[in-house]
């Protein structure tokens, strides 16, 4: 093999050695459903902010989906589960919206304050939850 040739050999052995891959950390799901549920609670508090009411229908929520790029998708696949027409309520208690599997495994839950919190099954199943 003539030198260019090692060189051009050694150089892609470099690159492929040196960790050409995505270097973004990973969140696991769990933190991908609370960072979607507190934007969740971020623009539940902004529409209350502009006198506007909450979705209370899946309809309702195209126009305001792009306020909401990872919550969106996840009510509209089933993962976070919104309580249709349920808004911010500054000091409010209530459960707004919740993982899918919290009811029977515990998981986040959003507040009407914009809390996202964490609940055992047990838990989910005597909180308030929001009309």
């Amino acid at each position: 093999m003539s030198r260019m040739g090692c060189a051009v050999v050694l150089s892609i052995g470099i690159g492929l050695a040196g960790g050409c891959g995505d270097s973004k950390p990973t969140r696991s799901i769990g933190e991908e459903r609370k960072a979607a549920l507190a934007e969740l609670g971020e623009l539940l508090k902004g529409l209350a902010d502009e006198g506007k009411k909450a979705p209370a229908k899946l309809t309702e929520l195209d126009p305001i989906e792009p306020r909401i790029p990872m919550a969106g998708p996840a009510i509209r696949n089933g993962d976070i589960v919104y309580l249709w027409g349920a808004g911010y309520a500054a000091g409010g208690t209530k459960v707004l919206a919740y993982e899918k599997q919290a009811p029977t495994e515990g998981g986040y839950v959003l507040l009407e304050d914009g809390t996202v919190k964490k609940l055992s099954a047990g838990e989910f199943q005597s909180a308030p939850k929001a009309k």
